[in-house]
C-alpha cells in the first residue's frame, strides 16, 4: 500500500464530508444529525461492529485475523454557540453554533481513516477503534464515553486523538511527551463576615477588607510556593461583595480557575489556597467556604513510547511542542489506557479557535490521516 499516494487521493471526499459536518453544528449532546451522518457514513464501510454510546457517541471495530493489539482513534463532535461569520457557501445551517474549534475536522480525519482502513481490512494486524465522542466543550464527553464501554470489547490498548491548531504551520503534527495539557480546576470561594454600619466598622468583621487581603495572599502562591521550573496558573476571574458604600460588606464571593500540570503541584496548590484560607479567618475574624465549580479536565500526559512512535509515524511532519494551559477531555481516556494527544498545524494566518471566521483547508488534515494509518502499520 503506497499510504501517501492513498491518502492524497481521498482529498475531494475529505472535503465533501469535512463540508458537510461544518454545515450541521450541534451543541453538546444534542449532536442527533451529526451522529446520524457518522453512523450512516461508517455503516456503509461495513465495520465488524457499530454501536452509539453515550447517547449520541459512536463507536465502530474493524477486526484484524490473530491481532494482538488494538489501536483506538478519538474525535470529537460537539461545535460551539458561535455565530459564524465566514460566508463560506456551507456555513452553519443552525443559526448561533458553529463549528468553531474544528471538530468538524476531526471527524472527517476519522472517517477517512476508517474508509482507508475497511479498503485495507485483510492488511490490518490489530484491530481498529473508531471513536466518535459528544460534548468534549465543557460536559465531559469523554466520561460517557468510557462508561458505556468505548475502550472494551475489543479492550483498547492504546488511542490517540488530535486537535486542529491555528499558529502552528499547515501540515506540522506537534507533540511532546509526558504532560502536554494543563488539568483546569474551577474553584469558588466565599469569605463571610459581619455587616455593620460604614461609620462603626469596629462593630463588623469586614468580608471586603477579608477578601482583599486574600486576593494579595493567593497572587504570590505560583511565584513563592511553586518551583519555579514547574508550571501553574491561578487566575481570580470575579469578586462580588456589599449593598452599599455606607455598610460594612458581611459577604464577598471570588471566582477562580486553576491550571497544573503534576498531582505534585495540584496538591501544593491546593493546600496553599486552604492554608490562605484559614490565615484570613484568624486575622479577620471571619469564616470561609471553598467549593468546585463543576469536575476538573485532568491534564493531558502523553505516554514517552507512544510519542516515539507517533513521531516515526509522521516523519518530517512532526515537531515538538511545550506545554499549554488549555485542556482537554482527551485525559480522562488516558487515565484508562496508554494514549497521544497531539496539535496538527492548520497554518500560521488561520483565525483562532473559537472565533466566528475560523476555518482553513483540507489538505492540513493529510498528515495527520497518513499518520494514522502508519500506527495501523497500513
Amino acid at each position: 500500500m503506497d499510504i501517501r499516494f492513498e491518502v492524497q487521493s481521498i482529498l475531494p471526499e475529505l472535503a465533501r464530508v469535512r463540508r458537510d459536518l461544518h454545515a450541521m453544528p450541534e451543541d453538546g449532546y444534542r449532536e442527533f444529525e451529526t451522529s446520524n451522518y457518522v453512523y450512516d457514513y461508517l455503516s456503509a464501510l461495513a465495520p465488524d461492529r457499530l454501536e452509539k454510546l453515550a447517547g449520541t457517541g459512536v463507536k465502530a471495530v474493524f477486526f484484524a485475523k490473530d491481532a494482538k493489539r488494538t489501536t483506538a482513534f478519538r474525535a470529537d463532535m460537539d461545535a460551539l454557540p458561535v455565530s459564524e461569520d465566514t460566508g463560506l457557501p456551507f456555513a452553519s445551517k443552525n443559526p448561533g453554533f458553529m463549528h468553531a474549534c474544528g471538530h468538524d475536522a476531526h471527524m472527517a480525519a476519522a472517517l477517512l481513516t476508517a474508509a482507508l482502513a475497511a479498503r485495507h481490512r485483510d492488511e490490518l494486524t490489530e484491530n481498529a477503534v473508531f471513536l466518535f465522542q459528544p460534548a468534549e466543550e465543557g460536559m465531559l464527553g469523554a466520561l460517557g464515553m468510557i462508561s458505556d464501554g468505548a475502550l472494551e470489547a475489543p479492550h483498547v490498548d492504546r488511542i490517540f486523538g488530535f486537535h486542529v491548531y491555528p499558529g502552528i504551520p499547515e501540515g506540522k503534527i506537534a507533540l511532546r511527551e509526558g504532560p502536554m495539557m494543563a488539568r483546569a480546576t474551577g474553584l469558588n470561594l466565599t469569605v463571610r463576615g459581619r455587616s455593620a454600619h460604614g461609620a462603626k466598622p469596629h462593630l463588623g468583621n469586614d468580608a471586603v477588607v477579608a477578601a482583599a487581603a486574600l486576593v494579595t495572599m493567593l497572587e504570590t502562591l505560583v511565584s513563592r510556593k511553586i518551583d519555579p521550573m514547574e508550571n501553574a496558573v491561578l487566575t481570580i476571574g470575579t469578586i462580588a461583595g456589599g449593598t452599599r458604600r455606607n455598610i460594612i460588606c458581611d459577604e464577598v464571593k471570588l471566582t477562580l480557575t486553576m491550571r497544573t500540570f503534576t498531582d505534585e503541584v495540584y496538591d501544593a496548590m491546593m493546600a496553599g489556597i486552604r492554608g490562605m484560607l484559614e490565615a484570613v479567618e484568624h486575622a479577620f475574624g471571619v469564616t470561609s467556604e471553598l467549593a468546585f465549580e463543576g469536575q476538573d479536565y485532568l491534564a493531558v500526559v502523553n505516554d514517552p513510547e507512544l510519542a516515539r512512535e507517533y513521531r516515526r509515524a509522521a516523519g518530517d511532519a512532526a515537531i515538538e511542542t511545550g506545554r499549554v494551559c488549555i485542556s482537554e477531555d482527551f485525559s480522562f481516556y488516558q487515565r484508562k489506557t496508554k494514549g497521544l494527544f497531539v496539535f496538527l498545524g492548520v497554518g500560521e494566518d488561520v483565525e483562532a479557535l473559537h472565533t466566528p471566521r475560523m476555518f482553513f483547508d483540507e489538505r492540513a488534515l493529510l498528515p495527520a490521516i497518513e499518520a494514522y494509518l502508519r500506527l495501523l502499520r497500513l
